[in-house]
């Protein structure tokens, strides 16, 4: 028997808790997330549970792409590509040429890495996003920052998601 398709959806108001619960679990700031920044995230649902997050953050012209997570049991999968494309695709909807993000950890990094990203000084990430909470105090100082150039983006696209 087949397992049920993982939809990729905009996440919605009755996802927060499951959202804060997958982030928390996997270390990743929650504090400063409330139902307002929930129209710019993306869920994976399978069977209404939720497997993965991602998010964009925008602040004038810019994006950060944040809290971007998947259930251990669900890594290695190509869920966490899917999630980062299908912010990808919203921020060139916005006409965006890039999005920012701080990879926790060292897994994090080299996931990121594969996909494209490239590293970057603090020092130019445009000020927009460098005053959002995730620059100024939820990530260290120490974690490098990427920036993903939407243009080159390296991800193949999901099935599909719904918006």
């Amino acid at each position: 028997m087949n397992a049920p398709e993982v939809l990729i959806r905009l996440a919605k108001t009755g996802d927060l808790e499951a959202i804060r619960q997958l982030l928390s679990n996997c270390q990743l700031p929650t504090s400063d997330l409330s139902k307002g920044k929930l129209e710019c995230f993306f869920v994976a649902i399978q069977e209404g549970k939720v497997l993965g997050v991602s998010g964009l953050e925008r602040s004038g012209d810019e994006a950060l792409l944040r809290s971007v997570a998947v259930l251990p049991s669900e890594r290695g999968t190509g869920l966490g590509k899917r999630l980062v494309f299908a912010c990808r695709e919203l921020a060139k909807a916005w006409g965006l040429q890039a999005i920012y993000l701080i990879p926790n950890d060292a897994d994090a990094h080299a996931f990121f890495l594969h996909l494209g990203c490239t590293e970057v000084s603090r020092a130019v990430v445009p000020e927009a996003l460098r005053i959002l909470s995730e620059f100024t105090h939820l990530c260290p100082q120490t974690h490098p920052c990427l920036r993903m150039a939407l243009s080159t983006f390296q991800a193949n696209g999901p099935e599909g998601y719904e918006r």
